[in-house]
């Protein structure tokens, strides 16, 4: 139990712990330096040793390369004085076939190495070849690869020459032992030894040096050539090489030695030795850890204290134990810190404590008598205490129980946190999150987030719920919104496959119509990151329908604006077609009052009446395109788009221009090419857009002399896909500032004009997916541009 008096320490959270003892670490490293020094005299004594046993062995291997070198190149240098005696020979026109074969037979068979002897011409081609049932080469072949570069160097040089070495049928190793022979000044060919590396060294090398040593061949290019081994030897110190330097070619021979039967018996001295210090160093440390034990023990449990104590006094939560009773026996800085009291003024003390405030005694009594009990909540209790300066704030304190090394619980643990600012933030967080939903719920759009995993709706506004009912939240998003939400054919890309790398990214922005209630709403998706980590799917809807009425009115109102438009022009042009068709009808009434007279007088004959009733038929007809072309223009109807000729149509509208061309004696010009293709048009409307601009740019020119009045009509290909169509006049012009408000309603540069019709042509061109638009020309007047579409040849035919 603790000291009742204040300030007294608990001596089971405090205990004294004893001085550390001085250490002497010389006493124990001295038998550790003692065994070390003998183990490694005993090493240096057996390296030496063993080393005199190396260097004897490296003697005996000097001996036998340099008996190897002189064996082989005393072999070698013989094949070179054979090949030199046939070439003398050769070149005095003493040898012929049999002869060669004789003694080339003859010298193959006394040395196994040389597989055949072959004569050569300047061109590589073999001639002679002994023995003749040697299959390494044959009478026809011709030398290649290495061979051949060997040959070449040896008559280049005019010298003896060792081709590098080349693979035979066995792909064993060979090289040519090539001597040029001359006769006066000119090369007549070269006598080739086929050598065999593999035999030189099994014959020129007894068995005993051979099973001494490993031996390899090596070329100039320090690459393998042959070996008689494939066991490598694990001993390489012992080991040279040899160097013959045979003509145009040098060749190495590695030779190393085995290990020999006893090597085990160099090794067991400098393992004994190992063995033995390690049994001694074994002992000692054993002694020493047995010595030591008690010494750890105590700067362990004097680390662990220290740690514990600093890890207690360096928290930012506040650490107080108290006994079974309530008597306080530990509190760290952190909790001195939160009440501005000294440790001297808390430990030892009994509820209520100082730091407790007068109005708060109750509550905090019922709190510290219920965790005596042992029946303090997992989730702390949240009180208000008091500082020293008499300043409140707001804490949460969790128990627990302290329990000593015997497992006996002896007192409660608290930790205490300094919640004042948390619960502060949490409350503006709440504040914050009713703004938030206030806002969201006082908007006309219905806004509602669902995940895009499970379809589940996790946030909906009083919008939404107006419109699919209150109890949408937790439900399935799809289930809920199916009478208004795209296909999913329409959606940008697939939810199912969104990354977190893709996030945001839009999902729909378009208008649908609601199944049930048949509102139109414009609707906007867009997948984000949830604030839980979640991908969810935001959708925003806004009421669109008025507009939607709005503009079906509008349309209504620009249909009947484009027939007004039809019916004002055709009126203004009533004149003008009244002359038109007055001359038809008087051709035909004079025609026909010509032929009535004729038959009263009964003077005539059956072809002059046939003619003229024929002239009248066509005349009647002409009154009736006339007639016919006046009725399509004012006929209110639905746009129809067919694909149309352009000169057809201009043609057709020129028909109507004419009459209004020749009235103010203007001369009207069509350019257009006749490769040109169709246009897909609703052709009155085109026509009603052509008559427009030319009447304007006939009725812009009245004030120059006639034989200035010139109006063209052009057309191009723009581009695959549109067509060109340029009504220029001479006229009077527009001025800069008319030019951005001449397609505005209701604005005209005439004086009777009613400011409609470039309006309703540009909106006509704009139903085409085309442009309309107006230049100045230099050298006077305007030039009106628009564009209408191609006919796609493609879609035509299927």
């Amino acid at each position: 139990m603790a000291d009742p008096r204040p300030g007294a320490k608990n001596p089971v959270m405090f205990p004294t712990l004893l001085a550390p003892t001085p250490r002497q670490p010389w006493l124990w490293n001295a038998p550790y330096l003692a065994v070390g020094i003998f183990a490694l005299a005993m090493l240096v004594i057996t390296g030496l040793l063993q080393w005199r046993e190396h260097d004897t062995a490296k003697s005996a291997l000097e001996g036998d390369m340099h008996w190897a070198e002189r064996t082989l190149e005393n072999r070698l240098f013989n094949h070179l004085d054979f090949l030199g005696e046939l070439g003398r020979e050769q070149e005095f026109m003493q040898l012929d076939y049999e002869t060669f074969q004789v003694k080339a037979s003859k010298y193959v068979s006394e040395n196994p190495e040389i597989q055949a002897i072959i004569w050569v011409d300047t061109e590589g081609y073999v001639e002679w070849v002994a023995p003749n049932e040697s299959t390494a080469t044959f009478v026809g072949e011709r030398l290649a690869g290495v061979r051949w570069t060997a040959l070449q160097e040896a008559l280049r040089i005019r010298r003896e020459v060792v081709s590098g070495d080349y693979p035979d049928h066995d792909l064993k190793p060979l090289h040519d032992i090539i001597v040029p022979v001359r006769r006066g000044s000119a090369d007549i060919g070269a006598f080739v030894a086929l050598q065999s590396l593999e035999t030189l060294l099994r014959a020129s090398l007894p068995t005993a040096f051979t099973t001494r040593y490993s031996l390899a061949v090596i070329d100039p290019q320090q690459r393998l050539v042959y070996s008689n081994t494939s066991v490598k030897p694990s001993d390489r110190q012992i080991s040279g090489r040899i160097t013959l330097n045979l003509p145009n070619n040098r060749l190495g021979l590695e030779i190393v030695a085995y290990r020999g039967s006893n090597v085990w018996l160099t090794v067991l001295p400098t393992l004994l030795i190992v063995v033995l210090t390690a049994i001694t160093s074994v002992t000692l440390l054993q002694l020493r850890r047995h010595a030591r034990r008690r010494a750890e023990t105590e700067e362990q449990l004097r680390a662990a204290y220290a740690f514990r104590q600093a890890m207690s006094q360096s928290l930012i939560t506040g650490l107080r134990a108290i006994d079974l009773d309530g008597r306080i026996t530990f509190v760290n800085s952190a909790f001195c810190r939160m009440t501005g009291f000294d440790e001297s003024e808390l430990v030892g003390i009994r509820p209520p404590y100082p730091y407790w405030p007068p109005e708060e005694f109750e509550r905090l009594q019922w709190n510290i008598d219920t965790a005596l009990a042992g029946k303090a909540p997992a989730s702390g209790f949240e009180m208000r205490i008091m500082r020293k300066s008499g300043e409140r704030f707001d804490v949460r304190l969790y128990f627990s129980p302290l329990i000593d090394t015997q497992g006996r619980q002896i007192g409660w643990m608290a930790s205490m946190n300094d919640i004042t600012e948390p619960r502060r933030a949490r409350q503006e967080l709440e504040r914050a999150q009713e703004r938030f939903e206030t806002v969201i719920d006082g908007l006309d759009s219905a806004v509602h987030v669902a995940d895009l995993a499970s379809g589940e709706i996790l946030f909906a506004n009083r919008a939404f719920q107006n419109i699919f009912g209150f109890d949408t939240i937790g439900r399935d998003s799809a289930v809920i919104t199916e009478a208004c939400r795209p296909d999913p054919d329409e959606l940008n890309c697939d939810p199912q496959s969104l990354k977190a790398a893709d996030l945001p990214c839009e999902l729909f922005d378009g208008e649908i119509r609601h199944q049930l209630s048949g509102h139109w709403y414009h609707l906007h998706e867009r997948a984000i990151r949830w604030v839980d980590g979640r991908t969810v799917k935001v959708q925003i809807a806004a009421d669109i329908t008025d507009r939607k009425r709005i503009e079906e009115v509008n349309l209504q109102q620009q249909k009947r604006l484009d027939q007004t438009s039809r019916l004002i022009t055709m009126g203004e042009m009533a004149s003008s077609l009244a002359h038109e068709l007055n001359q038809p009808l008087s051709a035909i009434a004079n025609y026909c009052a010509g032929c009535v007279k004729r038959m009263q007088a009964g003077n005539y004959q059956i072809e002059d009446l046939l003619a003229a009733m024929q002239k009248a038929s066509e005349q009647a007809e002409r009154a009736g395109k006339i007639i016919r072309r006046m009725r399509d223009m004012v006929k209110k109807g639905e746009p129809f788009r067919q694909p149309v000729g352009l000169p057809e149509l201009i043609d057709e509208a020129r028909a109507f221009a004419d009459i209004e061309a020749q009235r103010n004696s203007t001369q009207l010009f069509v350019d257009v090419p006749e490769n040109l293709p169709r246009i897909v048009v609703d052709r009155i409307m085109i026509e009603q857009v052509l008559l427009n601009l030319v009447k304007n740019g006939i009725e812009a020119m009245t004030g120059l002399p006639p034989e200035q009045r010139r109006l063209t009509i052009s057309a191009r290909s723009k581009d695959a896909r549109t067509l060109e169509v340029v009504v220029t006049d001479r006229g009077h012009g527009l001025a800069d500032e008319d030019l951005d408000r001449i397609f505005t309603p209701f604005f005209t540069t005439k004086p009777d004009g009613m400011g409609i019709g470039l309006p309703i042509c540009r909106s006509i061109i704009e139903f085409h997916q085309g442009r309309l638009w107006v230049e100045r020309r230099r050298e006077g007047g305007t030039a009106f541009h628009f564009t209408v579409p191609q006919e796609n040849k493609d879609e035509h035919d299927e």
